[in-house]
């Protein structure tokens, strides 16, 4: 109990301190690039006079220290200042936007996860295969096309020829849960694709060197099927790799999603970020990278976490370090 205690302890510990240094680095960033908050909010006609008031009404006049743990407060309060070119908090417009981005990357991992198992378990059992040879063949082919390029295919053949979806049009949650749903399928399933080539070459690999173990060998001499071996012992033991390679399936499912949000036309945090870059809107650009930084490190603390708890190996070497 002691063990397990001390190892949360210093899990919980190593998330707050890259959680720091996240907030640090985000906000240092986004204050030393050039360009000066105070003058794109009053323009460039706007006096020299009139711009040093408002940095002083902001705050923008005092040292850096000073600035970075004012905003790391008000972040911890979910309060991350006033968009520039909106004029409404940013907390609020990361809000509205979360349904798209957040329903993609669930959906696209529920995608990755129904579909690279069952084809990781299946080729496993006979590696080099003709349908092992096809399906690695393929998860090549779609793991290198472009996310962007993989969309408009996609598009070509499910809008326009097949008429299956109908690409750009989004229903909000609150007016249409089933439609909202369905407008998200497409767009999830361009990012889904290549996660799934990766993760079935990921998981095809564990799975195979699992399969030459002993306790196989044993298992099949006690007269065990091959599908109780995969599902008792070959799966289970590649659990441990299987969340750590989710985590990173995950975060990048993220990623990815800001790209495709552009060509299906999806107000999601993408269009969001896309937006204060080209308007210069420091509020609301800190805000979205803070926000999907800690994203990111709070994924990674979760797989830490749930890999200690299905082997206590890990658990306990991490205890005694």
């Amino acid at each position: 109990m002691g063990s397990t205690v001390r190892s949360a302890l210093i899990k919980i510990c190593e998330f707050l301190l890259t959680a720091l240094l996240v907030s640090f680095f985000t906000f240092v960033v986004f204050s030393i690039i050039p360009g000066d908050t105070a003058r794109v909010m009053l323009g460039p006609n706007a006096s020299e006079e009139q711009v040093q008031a408002l940095r002083e009404e902001l705050g923008l006049d005092a040292p850096l220290a000073t600035r970075y743990i004012s905003w790391l407060g008000d972040a911890a309060k979910g309060d991350f200042g006033k968009s520039i070119s909106f004029g409404q908090p940013v907390g609020e417009l990361i809000a509205s936007r979360l349904p798209v981005t957040l329903g993609m990357s669930l959906i696209a991992l529920i995608f990755v996860l129904v579909i690279s198992f069952p084809m990781a378990a299946f080729c496993s059992r006979n590696p080099g295969d003709l349908t092992d040879k096809t399906l690695s063949t393929a998860g090549h082919i779609l793991f290198a096309i472009p996310p962007f390029a993989l969309s408009m295919m996609l598009i070509l053949l499910f809008s326009k020829c097949f008429h299956i979806f109908a690409a750009g049009r989004y229903t909000a949650p609150s007016a249409n849960f089933g439609a909202y749903l369905v407008s998200l399928l497409l767009p999830s399933f361009c990012i889904a694709l290549p996660k799934i080539a990766m993760t079935f070459k990921f998981l095809r690999a564990s799975m195979i060197e699992y399969s030459r173990g002993d306790f196989v060998r044993t298992a099949k001499s006690h007269g065990l099927s091959d599908l109780r071996i995969m599902l008792r012992h070959i799966i289970p033991n590649s659990a441990v790799s299987s969340v750590t390679v989710i985590s990173l399936v995950l975060s990048d499912i993220l990623g990815g999603s800001l790209i495709v949000e552009q060509v299906f036309n999806l107000p999601g945090l993408g269009r969001l970020l896309l937006s204060a870059i080209s308007r210069r809107d420091f509020p609301l650009l800190s805000g979205i990278v803070f926000y999907l930084a800690m994203i990111t490190v709070l994924l990674y603390f979760l797989s830490d976490v749930i890999s200690a708890m299905i082997d206590p190996r890990i658990r306990d070497g991490r205890a005694s370090t």
